[in-house]
């Protein structure tokens, strides 16, 4: 025998009736309790003839369908079904009934036992209304707007998707259904997550503010839900794309109004604009530096933020084109040497050579040559030679490429070369043989991929404390 969640009480929770309508198959109904039918304006002597059907049960089929209907008399849906269009909710191949040896149950108290069996999705004490639990309701919602269908049938025969024979049934397979729920637990799960965040660092913001204290920001951790919830529990509603673009369009539009009605409003917000830019920016740098990425999506980053290639070069530059040919007849043609990058000095026309890897790439060989002293890996060398030998040959064409890519305004006075390449070696012998190698190595800039993140960051946190000042 299960174990009950309460015990029911027939005056407050109505009674089950079962009607065998042939053998392996019944049929149960509600029958409201008078406090219910007095709530609905009803006559609670004639409660008998208000019975609903709850559940049929066919135990040759194994089925069973659950009618989800309202309980509560104090509803204008009382005793109809509550999710309106979807009238059935029909569970196939079930085993539930098992424990009854291929017989159905006759009586009510074995109907419970049923109820109290069934998946935990769904509601299990029929006075409150049987059928799905309510944080699972979006999957009725979702069956409603994508078809016409009545019933819904989970199974483990038929494919996700409406009958097709037109009997109105929209199957959900087992393994869709489950992946469903799961979703729906894991969201709520981050929401829960995401408030105890948001409430934890008000109450702090609180207190910290009549002492004196630094504010701190609700942890929005890494799952996109999570920094959505947070960002609205916040307060800090989404714009929809709509939005978006009326406010871009606004600001386009009145730029030069707002530049001169009230210029310092106007540059706090290019200020703010900028800072969210790049705390999105390190943001999915983090998340792609956590990735084992491929060396393409770091050229394909790179090339929408080139700015973050100034920050190595530690000079203005002007990106004059990705993936170059530098050995060849064009900057763009079928050259022999590939730069991932060409940039020059916008003051001088200076140009530079990028060789962009990947944070995975090994920068010094794991065994030491001697004691306390690493080498650098055939990676670092060989990539370190690569870019030494693309300078040589953009320096040796460079008036052949001129010529045929019109591109006029290059130099190639002292070309500098930059690899990025690796993370910073751990250990005090690999970083003391990683830094004496990169830093006699003088015709190429050496820089890791943390190191750039390192950089990002200390110039947020520039631009924030340069906010604060003013």
């Amino acid at each position: 025998m299960a174990l009950r969640f309460r015990q029911h009480d027939p005056e407050r929770d109505g009674t089950l009736e079962v009607d065998e309508v042939h053998p392996g198959f019944v049929e149960v109904y509600f029958v409201p309790p008078e406090q219910s039918l007095i709530q609905a304006g009803l006559d609670p002597a004639q409660a008998s003839t208000y019975r609903t059907k709850l559940l049929e049960m066919h135990a040759p089929c194994r089925f069973l369908t659950i009618y989800p209907i309202s309980t509560f008399g104090d509803r204008s849906d009382f005793l109809k079904p509550k999710y309106g269009q979807i009238e059935r909710i029909t569970l196939y191949n079930t085993g539930i009934m098992l424990r009854f040896d291929g017989d159905v149950p006759t009586t009510p108290e074995d109907v419970r036992d049923v109820l109290e069996n069934l998946p935990s999705a769904f509601t299990k004490d029929y006075a409150y209304g049987l059928g799905l639990a309510k944080p699972y309701r979006f999957i009725i919602d979702a069956v409603a707007e994508l078809s016409d269908c009545t019933e819904i049938g989970i199974t483990g025969e038929y494919e996700t998707g409406p009958d097709q024979d037109g009997n109105r049934i929209f199957y959900i397979a087992n393994n869709d259904f489950e992946q469903a729920r799961r979703a729906i637990n894991s969201i709520d799960s981050l929401a829960q997550s995401a408030a105890r965040a948001v409430k934890e660092a008000a109450t702090f913001n609180i207190l910290a503010d009549r002492l004196g204290v630094p504010k701190r920001e609700p942890n929005a951790g890494r799952h996109p839900y999570r920094k959505l919830f947070t960002a609205v529990a916040e307060g800090k509603q989404e714009l929809s794309k709509e939005d978006q673009n009326a406010v871009i369009g606004a600001l386009t539009n009145h730029a030069a109004d707002i530049a001169e009605d009230q210029p310092a409003k106007l540059a706090k917000l290019r200020g703010d604009i900028e800072l969210v830019t790049l705390d999105a920016l390190i943001q999915r740098y983090e998340e792609m530096l956590g990735e084992n990425v491929v060396e393409g999506r770091w050229q394909n980053f790179f090339d929408e933020n080139p700015f973050v290639l100034n920050m190595a070069f530690g000079y203005p530059v002007i990106k004059v084109r990705g993936q170059a040919s530098v050995g060849g007849r064009k900057l763009s043609g079928d050259g022999e040497k590939i730069t991932d990058f060409l940039v020059k000095n916008s003051l001088t026309n200076n140009t530079a050579i990028f060789e962009i890897k990947t944070p995975q790439t090994q920068v010094l060989n794991k065994t030491p040559y001697r004691d306390g002293v690493y080498t650098p890996s055939s990676d670092l060398s060989g990539s370190l030679n690569q870019a030494l030998d693309q300078k040589y040959q953009f320096q040796k064409q460079i008036a052949q490429i001129k010529d045929n890519t019109r591109i006029y305004d290059i130099e190639s006075y002292a070309v500098h070369c930059c690899l990025v390449i690796g993370k910073t070696p751990e250990g005090d012998d690999q970083k003391k043989s990683f830094e004496l190698f990169r830093r006699n190595s003088k015709d190429v800039e050496i820089v890791t991929f943390d190191e750039l993140l390192e950089k990002l960051k200390q110039l947020s946190a520039f631009l924030r404390t340069a906010e604060v000042e003013k």
